[in-house]
């Protein structure tokens, strides 16, 4: 999992296949350690119900499409899982770091 902050949201006039009413968060990943941004800001799907400016944590690649009911392991072609690479799977309250 991966720490990031909820900087936006994104709108579809037109969604293909699954993704219909799936809510597209813009996320700016952070460091974990200074809560610094790293890298480039990014879409993901929310599956928790986050809103702007909260601290979250996201899965990416395949991991992201696991954490849509209905997932029960291989994806068949006839799957309506949505076509997703990230996707927001928790809120964080707070944390701890010990260095």
């Amino acid at each position: 999992m991966k720490q990031a902050k909820v900087i936006g949201r994104v709108f579809c006039s037109r969604q293909c296949c699954g993704m219909d009413a799936k809510t597209m968060l813009l996320i700016q990943p952070l460091d974990w350690d200074t809560d610094n941004p790293v890298g480039e800001p990014l879409v993901a799907a929310d599956t928790v119900g986050a809103g702007s400016g909260e601290t979250v944590f996201f899965v990416a690649s395949r991991e992201a499409i696991m954490a849509f009911e209905g997932w029960e392991g291989e994806t068949s072609v006839k799957s309506n899982l949505p076509p997703v690479d990230a996707a927001i799977v928790g809120i964080i309250d707070g944390k701890s770091v010990r260095l």
